[in-house]
């Protein structure tokens, strides 16, 4: 899979772990047959956390009430107030094509989490991260999971 993870995608998941740290941060639903080797070393030096279990399935399984999908498509911008709500944000599907094909909306669909956006704009994923981080302001107590 070292051919699955593109140098861009290598360099936003080492500013995201750089960003909120290593613990913040899990990749989800990873192929079933994904092992470490499949990982980019420079990824496993710096910690990463990574699972093919769903991102409900972790942590002995989820409360989904408190999990934030971040969403271009919901109608509710995420809020500091948001920050007692939710201990998971999932960030995945963000960056797609333009115009967008709303990616995200599978996650929505299959998972049915409550939404929040981060405005109008796409993001790539470690700006979307930071962005969630200032609104929050105490990210280092939520989970980050990408799936």
């Amino acid at each position: 899979m070292e051919e699955g993870f593109s140098e861009w995608v290598i360099l936003e998941y080492t500013q995201i772990i750089k960003d909120i740290g290593k613990d913040n941060l899990i990749l989800t639903s990873l192929p079933p047959s994904t092992t470490e080797k499949d990982i980019p070393k420079r990824l496993l030096e710096l910690g990463l956390q990574w699972t093919t279990k769903e991102c409900v399935d972790i942590d002995g399984g989820i409360d989904k009430s408190k999990v934030c999908l971040l969403d271009p498509a919901a109608e509710t911008d995420l809020t500091p107030q948001d920050e007692s709500k939710f201990d998971y944000f999932v960030f995945g599907g963000i960056l797609g094509s333009h115009p967008r094909i709303d990616r995200t909306g599978l996650l929505r669909e299959k998972y049915g989490f409550s939404g929040r956006r981060l405005g109008s704009l796409q993001m790539t994923t470690d700006t979307a991260i930071r962005t969630t981080q200032r609104i929050m302001k105490t990210v280092w107590h939520l989970r980050i999971l990408n799936s």
